[in-house]
């Protein structure tokens, strides 16, 4: 059999048995699993609490405009693993930690703090989430789903394509608009900070949403470079659909020097992206297209995973207190033992990417990528990626800005969405409409002050 069409063959054994979960499984949502999916109970070593609802209130000197107080500041760490003694914490490490150990043996190490599962969600959430254990399924292949408009599609999931949809189409709130901040670094440990101004509407879990109106939009995507002056005013919009194999992602930018608006071809899969240190289809981890990889649902394993990193994200903290040779400032972030779900991708036969595996770990109290390992054509390992997550309480949502992509062949990596020097922080549940985002409003944005 030509091998093409066995790969294909194989992409839909896989697909067929990715169905809405029976009505016995589904009761489990809030009772021995959380509404979306994450086992209760804690670990039978205790070292993992239960889920008891998550992080609820807020500390008492909460100011609106400034980074989210660490509700987690009297906690002192359990353990340090460093480059001396990684190997004894082999079990619940990554291969892409470990080999930041094995990278830099002096100066990276992982801050080990109690497990705190703060994650929460609003109520309209977790309803929604549900209700789609029994009436959701994957379409195109795997490539799409149907069935909602709103919630994690896949509380129960039962395979990998399953599970990574939680995190693309997860919740976070209706938009946001504001400044995040990024640096490429050299071997060296030179970086120059870049400044973007972004204005982000979600069309998928929008309150008006409905079936009929959904047309398989995902989000709408206005940003452009204010700093430094030799980049500023590059300007892009995206358009970008839940199936991105049934529909193109439309990408229109804006150069200052040319004054046009030209739209340009689909980007995505491995094209490159911040100096070539990540790919296209890495941007917030992971954000497919998923029709290159045959994707396995490993099950899960307790790691330590970067959580409530709140002091990686606080006022006091500067750019240059993060970024430094090699790897960012181990001292910053937090890491707690948490269960993850484990996804293993690899290139379909017949199929190109710079990556012929990765590997993903996702949280199961929120759904997000917390780590990923990508491995070369020659199946050698190759680059890792971390995101530091925390509860943004006041909202409520469970989100990841801060994202470190470590090329470890290179010695290079590139830090994103830092806002610590920002004087105001990110406005969650902005909104506008579909008709915001135009190309004749692209312009408009790139030459006009931002708020």
């Amino acid at each position: 059999m030509n091998k093409h069409v066995m790969a294909a063959l194989l992409a839909l054994t896989a697909f067929a048995a990715d169905a809405a979960v029976p009505d016995d499984e589904a009761a489990q949502l809030g009772q021995t699993l959380s509404p979306i999916g994450a086992q209760k109970a804690g670990n039978e070593a205790g070292s993992i609490p239960p889920w008891d609802g998550g992080l609820k209130d807020m500390p008492g000197d909460y100011d609106p405009d400034k980074p989210l107080p660490n509700p987690f500041a009297e906690d002192q760490p359990l353990l340090e693993i460093t480059g001396q003694n990684y190997q004894q914490h082999a079990a619940q490490l990554t291969e892409g930690q470990m080999a930041l150990f094995r990278q830099y043996p002096e100066t990276y190490k992982m801050k080990v703090y109690p497990s705190r599962r703060s994650a929460v969600f609003p109520q309209w959430l977790y309803d929604e989430t549900v209700k789609n254990a029994t009436r959701v399924s994957l379409v195109n292949e795997g490539n799409g789903f149907s069935g909602t408009v709103r919630g994690f599609p896949f509380p129960v999931p039962k395979s990998g394509r399953e599970a990574l949809w939680n995190h693309m189409a997860r919740y976070v709130t209706k938009g946001l608009r504001g400044y995040a901040n990024r640096a490429i670094t050299t071997s060296s440990g030179d970086y120059v900070i870049e400044r973007v101004h972004f204005e982000m509407a979600f069309h998928y879990n929008h309150p008006e949403a409905t079936p009929e109106n959904l047309n398989n939009k995902y989000l709408y995507l206005l940003g452009k470079v204010v700093a430094p002056a030799s980049k500023a005013g590059d300007a892009t919009l995206l358009h970008v659909p839940l199936d991105r194999v049934k529909d193109e992602t439309l990408v229109y930018t804006y150069n200052p020097g040319q004054r046009k608006v030209r739209r340009i071809g689909e980007v995505g899969h491995d094209n490159p992206l911040y100096d070539g240190l990540i790919t296209h289809d890495q941007v917030d981890m992971f954000n497919g297209p998923m029709d290159r990889y045959q994707f396995k649902l490993l099950g899960k394993r307790e790691v330590y995973v970067p959580y409530n990193s709140y002091d990686l994200y606080g006022s006091g903290v500067k750019y240059r207190d993060i970024i430094q040779k090699g790897h960012i400032n181990p001292e910053l972030p937090r890491y707690e033992l948490h269960r993850v779900w484990v996804v293993e991708a690899t290139l379909l036969d017949g199929m190109k990417h710079i990556y012929s595996k990765r590997v993903f770990y996702i949280d199961e109290d929120s759904w997000l990528i917390l780590l990923a390992d990508m491995y070369d054509a020659r199946g050698e390992f190759w680059r890792t990626a971390i995101s530091h997550a925390l509860t943004y309480y006041q909202v409520p949502v469970v989100a990841n800005p801060v994202q470190v992509h470590y090329d470890l062949q290179s010695r290079r990596y590139v830090v994103l969405n830092m806002t610590n020097e920002e004087p105001r922080r990110i406005e969650y549940d902005w909104h506008e409409p579909p008709s915001y985002f135009t190309p004749a409003k692209l312009k408009r944005y790139a030459t006009q002050k931002s708020d």
